[in-house]
C-alpha cells in the first residue's frame, strides 16, 4: 500500500494539483517506495495514478499457442514534475482488468484518482486534459498496432498458382519453403526419376516437410489442368491456427 505524502514537499511549478485535489475531494497525494506496484496485470482495480515524480517500469505477461510465456519489462523515463504521467487510465473507459503491471523504481510520488475525477479534469483542467488526450491517443495507436498483428497472425499470405498437365509443383532435393494445396486437378508423384503412389494430406502436399524445414522427398507434378493455392513459410503459425487438424495429425505422426 502507498504511504500518505505532503504535497507541501513537492515544488509544483504550475501544476494545478492543490486545485485539483480541491476539486476532487476524495483523490490523495501518495508515495510509492522502491519496488512497490502501483497496478498489478489482471487484477480489477478502478484507481488511476497521476504520477508527478519518480520513475517505474511496465510488467506485461504474454503467451502465444506455441511459444514459452515472457514477460515484457519496459523503463519508463523519469518523471519530473513538469512533466507528469498517468497510469492506469484506461479504467476510465469501463474498468475491466488491468493489462500489465507498473512498478515503481525508487520513489514515486503521485495523486491517486478514480474514474470519475478524469470527468472533472476533462472539463476545467486544460494542462492534464493535454497529458491525458496524448496518452489515449498513445494507446490507440499501440492497439492498432496490436490488431494488425493478430491480423497477420492470422491471415495466411495465399498465392494462387495455375498449371497444366507435367507442371512441376515442387522436386525432390529442393527446400520446402512453401506449402502447396490442391484446388482443384489430379496430380502426379516421381521419386528418383520412377512413378510413385503419392496422395495430399488434408489437400496439402508434403506438410511434412514444410513444418520441419526439410526438403521435398518426390517430385509432384500436375497431371491435368491444376489450380493450387501456395502458401509461403512466413505463414507457417498462421496455418497451424487455420489447420489445427492437420498439426495434430502431423503430430501424431512424428
Amino acid at each position: 500500500m502507498p504511504r500518505s505524502l505532503d504535497i507541501t514537499q513537492l515544488k509544483l511549478g504550475h501544476l494545478e494539483i492543490p486545485q485539483l485535489l480541491e476539486a476532487c475531494q476524495d483523490s490523495r497525494a501518495v508515495c510509492f517506495d522502491d519496488g512497490e506496484y502501483l497496478v498489478k496485470e489482471n487484477d480489477e482495480g478502478h484507481e488511476i495514478y497521476l504520477v508527478l515524480q519518480g520513475a517505474f517500469v511496465v510488467e506485461q505477461h504474454s503467451e502465444r499457442p506455441g511459444e514459452e510465456a515472457i514477460t515484457t519489462i519496459i523503463a519508463s523515463p523519469c518523471i519530473d514534475i513538469e512533466n507528469p504521467c498517468f497510469v492506469g487510465e484506461m479504467t476510465y473507459f469501463g474498468g475491466g482488468y488491468r493489462t500489465a503491471s507498473v512498478r515503481s523504481s525508487g520513489a514515486t510520488w503521485a495523486i491517486e484518482l478514480k474514474p470519475e475525477h478524469l470527468d472533472v479534469i476533462l472539463e476545467n483542467f486544460l494542462s492534464f486534459t493535454r497529458i491525458l488526450c496524448q496518452q489515449f491517443n498513445s494507446r490507440l495507436k499501440e492497439a492498432n498496432e496490436e490488431l494488425k498483428r493478430i491480423s497477420a497472425d492470422n491471415a495466411l499470405q495465399v498465392e494462387q498458382l495455375l498449371l497444366e498437365d507435367g507442371d512441376v509443383i515442387i522436386r525432390q532435393g529442393d527446400s520446402a519453403d512453401k506449402l502447396y494445396s490442391l484446388v482443384f486437378g489430379s496430380l502426379r508423384w516421381e521419386q528418383d526419376g520412377q512413378s510413385i503412389s503419392g496422395t495430399t494430406q488434408h489437400d496439402f502436399i508434403e506438410p511434412s516437410a514444410f513444418f520441419a524445414d526439410a526438403t521435398y522427398t518426390a517430385t509432384v507434378r500436375a497431371s491435368s489442368s491444376s489450380c493450387l493455392a501456395v502458401i509461403d513459410k512466413s505463414s507457417k503459425e498462421a496455418v497451424i491456427r487455420n489447420y489445427p487438424q492437420l498439426a495434430l495429425d502431423l503430430l501424431s505422426q512424428s
